[in-house]
This record gives C-alpha cells, structure tokens and sequence, in this order.
C-alpha cells in the first residue's frame, strides 16, 4: 500500500517495460523451483485394488444383510472398483517401467 492510500504501485517516470516495473516492485528473490517428486505409482494403484477386494468379499459375506436393507448394489460396485483397479495398476505397472527405465529387477542385474 502506498503512502497515498491507495493499493496501486507509483506511476513510473518514463516509459519502462513491465518486465522492469515488475523487479522494481518486486519485493522477494526468485526461488529455484523445487524438484519433482519421483515416486512409484504401482504400490498405490494395487493398495487401492486391494482395499475394494476386501470391499467386495465383505460385501458378499454380508450379502443378505445388504440386500435387505436395500444396499445390494454395494457388491456391484466394489466388483466395478476391483476391475478398475486391475486395469488402472497395469496401467501404472507401464507408466513406471516406462518413467523409471524397467523394473527393479533389471536394475539390480545392472
């Protein structure tokens, strides 16, 4: 805020580009970008697929229960979450081999 009041930085005498009225204001330095996180996917997508065949094994231990109390479509979608999940870990199981350069067993032959 400046001494005027007002939020608006003081008008530049002269003409200045906006690249240099932008370091005139500037107030903190330029931090280096921080390195992207490189982690595995595949752990995560299968730990997921594992959580919904737990779902759906409970789902069908509990079979009548749910289906009397109108939650017999719980069963269908926890078949649907194990599907998605074996398609989206196979996915990822690519994707890491292919962001990591093969599998750990090809890197510890190395």
């Amino acid at each position: 805020m400046s001494t005027e009041g007002n939020s608006q930085p003081p008008a530049p005498s002269g003409s200045a580009t906006p690249r240099e009225a932008y370091q005139r204001v500037k107030r903190t330095p330029e931090l280096p970008a921080p390195k992207a996180v490189q982690m595995r996917m595949t752990p995560i997508a299968a730990g997921g697929t594992l959580l919904w065949t737990i779902a759906l094994i409970l789902t069908q231990v509990f079979r009548d229960d749910l289906a009397d109390s109108g939650r017999g479509w719980w069963g269908a979608c926890a078949l649907t979450g194990v599907i998605i999940g074996l398609i989206g870990t196979a996915m990822m199981v690519v994707a890491d081999r292919r962001h990591f350069g093969g599998s750990a067993r090809e890197q510890d032959e190395a």
